[in-house]
């Protein structure tokens, strides 16, 4: 989550301090497709990570693997590409590089504290239990433990995808609206 974060909040932030991003305005291509080619990026980084450490899970550290591959493959390309629509929002958000990285830190620590990796989400106080919904990594890990070590049915695999959906439309559209008015 940390490089794929990293890699797409880095991206306009670096084309705005470094002046090549008045180059992009310039060009032939249309804000959508600028967009995505800083999405592009941080996505195939982030699955190709993944991969490697669903690899290095299973056959350096001997974690058994009980789930669908496919289902794997596929809600871990849901993360990443929700993950990416963050990190453009946070960099859409920012006007330099140092901004932008504190902003993935900002959005890091509270995530990985609220995303039931560290402490069980049953276990945080009441009021706080409902702001876990809006982090993309309790989904994912849901997806992961079930998937490898429970065998987790499809249907229950795709109820924690649609969030993940949900989160990364509304995070590309926000970093859409945000970087066109940079534009005008």
């Amino acid at each position: 989550m940390l490089t794929c974060l990293v890699v797409t909040t880095q991206s306009v932030a670096r084309e705005r301090e470094l002046g090549t991003f008045d180059q992009l305005l310039v060009s032939p291509l249309v804000p959508r497709e600028i967009l995505i080619g800083k999405l592009i990026p941080g996505i195939i980084i982030g699955f190709l990570e993944g991969m490697l450490m669903l690899t290095m899970g299973t056959l350096v550290l001997g974690v058994p693997f009980t789930g669908s591959l496919l289902l794997y493959v596929f809600s871990l390309i849901i993360f990443v590409s929700s993950i990416s629509g963050v990190g453009l929002f946070i960099s859409s958000l920012s006007s330099t590089q140092q901004q932008a990285m504190l902003g993935t830190f900002v959005f890091v620590m509270p995530a990985v504290l609220l995303s039931g990796f560290a402490t069980p989400i049953e276990n945080m106080p009441a009021w706080l239990q409902p702001f876990t919904a809006l982090i993309p990594l309790k989904y994912m890990l849901i997806i992961s433990k079930g998937l490898f070590l429970k065998d987790m049915p499809a249907r229950i695999v795709f109820a924690n995808i649609w969030p993940l959906l949900i989160i990364g439309f509304f995070n590309t559209v926000g970093a859409s609206l945000f970087f066109r008015r940079r534009l005008q």
